[in-house]
């Protein structure tokens, strides 16, 4: 094992501060290193637990998979012990495959768009509209696919006379949806990774003549492609583990059709709707096997796109995946210094291409350059016009049904229903997943920060950043077997607001790490050097000089995994239940501060409202939905907000005063 060094010693401070001084900052430094060592083994163990609580929940189907038809049949009867998995599985990749088809042109196009075409003003804004599109809540996303995608979809298949289901939903309409929602991250990723080709690459090929859609084509995005490819994994494993979206478009009919205008089903839905409701010991069984499989498909999918991305950017050692990410990357090891004729401007390179070619030839190539700029400038539209027809829509429909009973009233009220109780729910379980999340988050970053050469570090970050890619609803599975339904246990212990803070404190924990070591690795080296050479210890030197540093940094991951969980809706349909009324209130006629003995029973939540409301028939229902969902919108694009502008440059207060 490689030891971390030691802050170097200070004879002048250890004489003064006599013998008891040292011995006591010794054992204040083993005690943060046990603090931050547990905090990494934290991280270890809830993943660990996660796997082994599926394959035990799973076990009596898992052993048997023949008897219950698993993969040999397209059933789902829970009363004939029949759960055949294929309508699901189908369902899932099928709507992953359209969403992949369409995002990824989509989002690469507009990735080679804002990096080697836009101006720096459009490629701030957009870069900004981009954040701001993936952080739109899921049940947001299926809520607006519901009422605007959907009935604009059954208007074009029966203007072009294809049958389909009458409401517009199924495979093609959750497969669309799920194109917007991933192309964000696709665009995001490509678009760092072009800006990370060297510029010596671009000038070669421009000094040779080369049209800047050439160079786009034969240089930037072949320098790329790993990473780009990475972003597509990253995607793609994102696609197949949403929930709520795909519920709600997809038409949750349990029949196999091989038309993408049917209606399906997939295996994050069918155990968001039926994993409370299951009957039987075997058909939970079943379900949570269903959530086993996704766990493992979107694990592998995840790992092989961090692989690609460590062969691409690392120096690793020769083997043949590292070969086989050479060859999608030819310009990777090639040296381009005897193209680079200098400093070549654009005009010299057009100038020297009239020399080299004929008059027909470089209109051609002119023609195709200004072709290929609108294309890719198109991309960027179809790209981020989705988040103007979403807040447009969402504002319009949503902003007139916002008054004070939204806010004051339970489901239940005579006087006048609303949502109040559902707001109060949901904050106050992101407030107790915050308790623990970020501190748990924040000394596993000074884990993976300061004691970066030990072997578990290694792990501990593996483990974060795969936990990170789990389906919000596997994590729900999970705390629905520890919490809900423990098997150690006969008596249920039902749905409860712990349950669902937990839920979304596993959640919150992989962010707040990826956040807060990036903040610390922003500070610069020289300030802890001269912590130690001041003979500080190392607890002193992380929680005096690192993390005040860090701390707008630090602040920032953890608003964006509050906002991130504040819009979970799948998770908490297993573990927090549902409630009409407002929590037992801890001082009587205040009811915003939930009591203790009411964190145990059911708990409302907004997102579960929004969801089951936009599906009733009752106006006043709807209206609510349509408040609930406005006021949902306008939090997570205010938070959005107030973090871009915290983040300024993205850089510490200590990195620009080094």
């Amino acid at each position: 094992m490689t030891q971390e060094p030691s802050p170097p010693h200070n004879p002048i401070s250890s004489k003064s501060e006599g013998t008891a001084q040292p011995i006591n900052r010794r054992i204040y430094d083993l005690l943060f290193s046990f603090a931050c060592t547990t905090a990494g083994a934290i991280v270890v163990l809830i993943a660990l637990g996660l796997l082994a609580m599926l394959i035990y929940q799973s076990w009596p189907v898992l052993s048997q998979l023949n008897k219950f038809q698993v993969f040999s049949s397209t059933e789902w009867n829970p009363n004939k012990r029949i759960y055949g998995a294929w309508v699901f599985i189908y369902g899932t990749l099928s709507t992953s495959f359209i969403a992949m088809i369409v995002a990824v042109p989509l989002g690469v196009g507009a990735a080679a768009y804002l990096s080697e075409i836009a101006p720096a003003n459009v490629r701030r804004i957009c870069t900004f509209l981009i954040e701001l599109l993936a952080s739109i809540p899921s049940v947001v996303y299926g809520f607006w696919g519901y009422v605007f995608l959907a009935p604009i979809l059954r208007e074009i298949f029966q203007l072009v006379g294809l049958q389909s289901d009458t409401s517009g939903q199924g495979i093609l309409a959750a497969g669309l949806i799920l194109a917007i929602m991933i192309v964000p991250y696709i665009t995001a990723i490509s678009f760092d990774v072009c800006r990370a080709v060297p510029a010596t690459q671009r000038q070669g090929s421009l000094a040779l003549g080369a049209s800047r859609w050439q160079t786009i084509w034969k240089v930037v995005l072949p320098y790329a492609l790993p990473g780009i490819i990475a972003a597509c994994f990253l995607a793609l494993g994102r696609a197949l583990g949403e929930t709520m979206a795909v519920t709600m478009l997809i038409g949750n009919v349990r029949y196999l059709s091989f038309s993408p205008l049917a209606g399906g089903d997939s295996i994050a839905s069918v155990i968001a709707n039926s994993l409370n409701e299951a009957g039987s010991n075997s058909e939970r069984s079943a379900l949570v096997l269903m959530g086993l499989i996704l766990l493992i498909i979107t694990a592998a999918v995840n790992i092989l796109a961090r692989l690609i991305v460590s062969r691409m950017y690392g120096n690793p050692k020769p083997s043949r995946f590292g070969k086989f990410v050479s060859k999608l990357n030819p310009f990777r090891k090639k040296s381009h210094a005897d193209l680079a004729l200098g400093h070549a401007t654009s005009s010299a390179a057009t100038s020297y291409q009239r020399l080299v070619v004929s008059d027909s030839a470089y209109r051609s190539i002119v023609r195709q350059n200004s072709l290929m700029t609108w294309v890719l400038l198109g991309c960027l539209l179809a790209t981020v016009i989705p988040l103007f027809l979403i807040l447009g829509y969402i504002t319009y429909r949503g902003i007139g049904s916002v008054d004070w009973n939204l806010f004051l009233k339970d489901a239940n009220d005579k006087t006048g229903t609303g949502l109040g109780h559902a707001m109060v729910g949901t904050i106050t379980m992101v407030l107790l997943a915050s308790l623990f999340a970020i501190p748990t988050g924040v000394m596993a970053a000074v884990y993976l920060n300061e004691f970066r050469n030990r072997w578990f570090t290694k792990l501990v970050r593996f483990i974060a950043e795969v936990l990170g890619g789990v389906p919000s609803i596997v994590i729900g599975i999970y705390v629905y077997a520890v919490m809900v339904r423990p098997p150690w246990d006969s008596d249920p212990w039902g749905n409860s607001a712990w349950a669902g803070a937990f839920s979304l404190m596993i959640l919150m924990i992989p962010v707040t790490v990826r956040g807060a070591e990036e903040a610390m690795r922003l500070v610069p080296n020289s300030l802890r050097q001269a912590s130690y050479a001041l003979g500080a210890s190392q607890s002193q030197t992380v929680f005096r000089i690192i993390i005040p540093a860090a701390l707008p940094a630090i602040t920032t991951g953890v608003l964006l995994a509050m906002g991130r969980v504040a819009g979970e809706t799948a998770p908490l349909r297993l573990t927090a239940g549902d409630s009409n009324f407002w929590p037992q209130p801890l001082i009587p006629g205040i009811k915003a501060i939930p009591s203790l003995e009411s964190l145990g029973e059911k708990f409302p939540f907004i997102t579960n409202y929004i969801y089951e409301y936009s599906k009733s028939a009752e106006d006043d229902l709807k209206r609510q939905a349509w408040g609930g969902a406005f006021v949902l919108l306008s939090f997570v694009m205010l938070l959005n907000l107030a973090i871009r502008l915290a983040a300024g440059k993205r850089l510490v207060s200590a990195a620009r005063a080094d």
